[in-house]
């Protein structure tokens, strides 16, 4: 059973708090540490994941009627994540866009639009069931839009916290974001490689 999607909606606007303080205590020194995603600084790091209060107003004017294509969380990044997928042909080009984007990104404007796109998170609701457009997949909803955003706030906040430390994600972030990454490589490879009947490499990582 996923997730209640106000109770994600709410675990996201908090861990994006979280990256909100980070960032606001970050040195110049902090600012310009290398983390362990190749060819970021932690500059690119927040560049790479820092909301834009413009994409709500996106995802507003995306909303269509209709069933969504995808309404699995775990089966978006399956498809985004499968051989010749949209996380390996794009990899190169999000990673540059990261680094371009560092450029112009100062600590404070991070801060302030990590906590404003919180604080429009935390006073939106989310229906279960808005369906959106979306590349590669054509329609999911809203829900799984922001958990998979919640994940990656998750697992990137976990890459700031190896770089220069301060701060961790909630027990409630990591947990939904531990059952969404289980749910991702096939269920058996997964299962065997728990009970250690096979080697790790086949079935992680899940994603990229």
């Amino acid at each position: 059973m996923r997730p209640d999607s106000d109770h994600v909606r709410q675990v996201l606007a908090d861990a994006w708090e979280r990256w909100a303080t980070r960032c606001g205590e970050l040195t110049a020194e902090q600012w310009s540490t290398r983390t362990r995603c190749p060819g970021w600084d932690v500059r690119a790091l927040v560049a790479h994941l820092c909301p834009d209060k413009a994409m709500f107003d996106q995802l507003n004017a995306a909303i269509i009627d209709g069933p969504a294509s995808v309404t699995d969380p775990a089966a978006l990044l399956r498809r985004f994540n499968e051989p010749g997928g949209v996380a390996h042909t794009t990899a190169d080009d999000l990673a540059e866009r990261a680094v371009a984007d560092a450029g112009s990104l100062t600590a404070p404007a991070a801060t302030a639009r990590f906590a404003e796109c919180a604080r429009i998170v935390r006073e939106t609701p989310m229906p279960q069931q808005t369906v959106i457009r979306y590349p590669v997949v054509e329609s999911t909803t809203l829900a799984v839009v922001a958990e998979v955003a919640l994940m990656e706030a998750t697992v990137h906040l976990l890459d700031l916290a190896d770089a220069v430390g301060g701060v961790d994600p909630s027990p409630d972030a990591l947990a939904i974001t531990r059952d969404l990454l289980v749910g991702v490589p096939d269920a058996v490879a997964v299962v065997e490689v728990l009970a250690g009947r096979t080697a790790p490499e086949t079935a992680l990582p899940a994603i990229r």
